[in-house]
């Protein structure tokens, strides 16, 4: 197996970035992690290494048969099954391409490998389900074992971990492992330098679209240099934009939750995703929600967001009024701000970084009413809050996916709600912008009136000031309901 070479290349990116004058060298014996910050080029320096860049400049030597899978690999196979969705115009829901004829595209003599993939991978029960319907991890194993039975040589993984619970995370763990044991080529490309699996042996860091600094595993991670240049001390800001008074929806009866369900029961195509779940959440309390990858986590959220049509089948009140007792969608989501991936990959406008903040005063996708010039300095004050404001007239989709995640936050927080529902907010942020906002986060549910729904899988990912928890367990006769903790 031949060597793959980088040489003092220049790759364009978009019509605004190149990466620049790369070199690179990756032994038949080697396997890589290159770490970065958002937007410091990993994702472009992976779908270089796999022919996918246009070079400019430079010489290129790798191998015949490579595999990239990212965060914008899923999100473009599911904007093709958006676009294909046909529920409109039948007597049911569409459920789009089944798992197993999504990875056995183009390769049906693949069936065995597959059904041994997915009892490796623990998706098996996935394979008749459409892929719109997965979750983020589910979603993210498919795409690798698709990628498999392609028997690549080199095989780049942006942020593999993201998005998957513990469990999955060492289902992953493993089979990289067993990979880099059979002889493929791995390069990882990640945020957190605890990521870094034993099977690495070699790092890079990557930083404004050049590699600064590349060697042997354990003496980059031994760099106090390294670790002071991928290093940043937040400090809160000392006040929040003034947005003036935030008033209830509606006034509360003393003692009244501001969420509450009752005996919750969600089905898709006769299956149980939740069933029997009841909860309550009460003014000023936070809560964080866990449970393994497909539980229902983010059915349950999107039943307060008012995204989901069975919250008008089901016993939940919201903010002390019954759901469906007149109320619009728009009534409900003024009062909510909200960050999941799911939203991220729907929010597919072509406008500035800029005007997808202002448009969380409106709720809306794009922004399509005028708005007024405080809207807009607060919108460029949560810019600054999270050190974006140099990308305020930037296209959001041309920007990187923790980029983008990042302006979303902004968006969300930009006025202030009631409610702000983080569906792992920190998926796809490097160390640095993961601190910042967490602590900022923190801050907001500390000093203002907004309360916390919030969803992680990373014991890390600690907001101090949520104090209730609840988990996802699976239920009497399928699906799942809730425990408090």
């Amino acid at each position: 197996m031949a060597d793959i070479s980088l040489n003092q290349v220049v790759a364009r990116i978009s019509k605004y970035a190149s990466l620049k004058d790369v070199s690179l060298h990756i032994g038949t014996d080697q396997h890589w992690a290159v770490i970065g910050a958002n937007g410091s080029g990993k994702s472009a320096l992976g779908r270089l290494l796999c022919g996918e860049l246009e070079i400019l400049s430079g010489t290129r030597d790798t191998v015949a048969k490579s595999a990239y899978i990212a965060f914008e690999t899923v999100n473009e196979i599911l904007d093709i099954e958006h676009y294909n969705d046909d529920t409109d115009f039948l007597d049911c829901i569409d459920q789009g391409t089944p798992v197993r004829e999504f990875i056995l595209e183009g390769q049906p003599s693949a069936i065995q490998r597959l059904h041994g993939l997915a009892v490796q991978l623990d998706f098996s029960r996935l394979l008749d389900r459409g892929i719109r319907f997965l979750s983020t991890g589910e979603m993210r194993k498919v795409v690798i074992c698709r990628a498999l039975l392609q028997e690549p040589e080199l095989l780049v993984l942006d942020e593999p971990f993201d998005g998957l619970d513990q469990s999955s995370c060492a289902v992953v763990r493993s089979l990289i492992d067993s990979l880099a044991r059979q002889g493929v080529r791995i390069v990882l490309l990640l945020n957190r330098f605890s990521e870094i699996l034993p099977c690495i042996t070699h790092v890079a860091y990557i930083r404004d679209c050049s590699i600064v600094a590349s060697g042997p595993r354990d003496t980059m991670l031994e760099s106090e240099a390294l670790l002071r240049l991928h290093s940043f001390h937040y400090t809160l800001p000392a006040h929040l934009p003034d947005i003036g008074a935030v008033p209830m929806p509606m006034p509360l009866a003393e003692n009244a939750p501001l969420i509450e369900m009752k005996n919750v029961v969600v089905r898709y195509d006769g299956k149980y995703v939740l069933n029997g779940l009841s909860w309550k959440v009460f003014p000023g309390q936070h809560w964080q929600i866990s449970g393994p990858n497909g539980s229902g986590k983010s059915t349950l959220l999107s039943l307060v967001s008012g995204d989901n049509p069975q919250a008008y089948a089901n016993d939940i009140r919201l903010f002390g009024r019954q759901r469906g007792t007149g109320e619009s969608v728009w009534d409900i989501k003024k009062h909510i701000g909200l960050v999941s991936t799911s939203f991220q990959q729907n929010y597919r406008v072509g406008i500035t970084a800029e005007l997808a903040v202002i448009s969380g005063f409106f709720d809306s996708i794009g922004v399509y009413d005028s708005y007024t010039r405080k809207q807009r300095d607060i919108a460029l004050q949560w810019l600054e809050i999270l050190h974006m404001q140099d990308k305020r007239s930037a296209p959001l989709r041309g920007l990187s996916y923790g980029e983008q995640r990042l302006i979303l936050l902004a968006r969300a927080m930009v006025k202030q709600p009631r409610l702000l529902i983080l569906d792992e907010p920190c998926q796809g942020l490097d160390e640095v912008n993961r601190e910042m906002v967490l602590k900022l986060v923190d801050h907001l549910g500390t000093v203002g009136q907004t309360q916390l729904l919030y969803v992680t899988h990373h014991a890390d990912d600690r907001i101090p000031c949520i104090e209730n928890h609840m988990q996802m367990v699976a239920a009497e006769g399928g699906g799942y309901t809730a425990r408090e903790k």
